[in-house]
């Protein structure tokens, strides 16, 4: 598939597009841009955009839009698009849409995706789903909504392009998008680097409290549901706190987990180094990239950070 647009063939009346289970930027992002991309190139379509609750920095992407957080369950669809999810069973809102459609594609950039659609376009070299997106994309049909949400998704999974997933390309096409007029600016400060003060009070508790293994140069942290509630907070809050955990001198990997109502547990993983923690979050069932990553788990958060510790090289800082 080298053009969105060739998906929408003869027959085509109703599209769902669908992300991945605990939406970030690229997630959201890239769901948001093919939304509005084939709304306003062939607005004939009925098109529903899929996305679980999102962290509140980057609600702005689906304001005003038709969004829905269900599983789509009994929906007809005659083509649904999944992007940035790894494998089917990442899929959040909107998977059972994707399970009963007999046309699906699967966009994505990981090095872990298992290609589950009948059609799919995956770069791992890719710095974002966004970005393989954009190039499934005709320059000359890129609205400024589709500009504002491509943007959000590159600048979220390339950390603002400090990460080395960044390539030459990577930072054409942010050019590109910038050159659309977007404030992009303002959607670094508002998606990336804001946070409430409540945000700022509970990630230095955790950090506070956090863990240093010096051999394995190993840094971890967790947040339980005591400690959300004591702050007044939700899991969808907690997003970047990893990131701010990962600014530590001493660490080279680093491993924040946070837990869900139900009990689950999220870990967050990064690197610095040699370690490729999507192979660390694949013994998990999750995945993701060489330097970020995450998983689902239901054990003890401290056995879970003893097992990833013992994975690890020692190297006395």
């Amino acid at each position: 598939m080298n053009n969105l647009l060739s998906c929408i063939t003869d027959g085509i009346r109703r599209v769902a597009i669908v992300g991945h289970v605990r939406p970030d930027g690229d997630c959201a992002g890239s769901v948001m841009a093919a939304y509005h991309y084939l709304r306003d190139n062939v607005p004939s379509l009925e098109i529903v955009p899929f996305l679980q609750e999102l962290p509140y920095g980057i609600r702005f992407l689906v304001k005003d839009c038709p969004v829905r957080c269900d599983d789509g369950a009994g929906e007809k669809f005659d083509l649904v698009i999944s992007l940035d999810a790894a494998a089917e069973n990442r899929i959040g809102a909107g998977i059972e849409a994707f399970r009963a459609c007999e046309n699906t594609v699967c966009i994505d950039h990981h090095q872990t995706c298992t290609a589950f659609g009948k059609v799919n376009r995956v770069e791992p070299r890719a710095s974002s789903a966004c970005e393989v997106l954009y190039r499934l994309m005709q320059r000359d049909r890129i609205g400024f909504d589709t500009a504002v949400c491509l943007y959000t998704g590159i600048i979220h999974d390339t950390g603002a392009l400090r990460f080395d997933n960044v390539s030459p390309e990577t930072v054409m096409i942010v050019s590109d998008l910038i050159a659309r007029g977007i404030p992009f600016t303002k959607i670094i400060e508002k998606s990336f680097t804001e946070k409430s003060l409540t945000e700022m009070k509970i990630t230095g508790e955790i950090i506070k409290n956090s863990r240093l293994f010096r051999e394995e140069h190993f840094l971890y942290g967790c947040c339980d549901l005591e400690m959300q509630k004591r702050y007044g907070i939700d899991p969808t809050e907690l997003g970047s706190v990893v990131a701010s955990m990962n600014e530590a001198r001493e660490a080279r990997v680093v491993l924040f987990m946070y837990q869900f109502e139900d009990g689950s547990w999220k870990g967050s993983l990064r690197s610095k180094c040699d370690v490729d923690v999507a192979k660390i979050a694949l013994r998990y069932g999750g995945g993701g990239h060489v330097k970020a990553a995450g998983f689902s788990f239901d054990q003890d958060p401290e056995r879970a950070a003893e097992e990833i510790r013992k994975l690890l090289p020692s190297e006395e800082i």
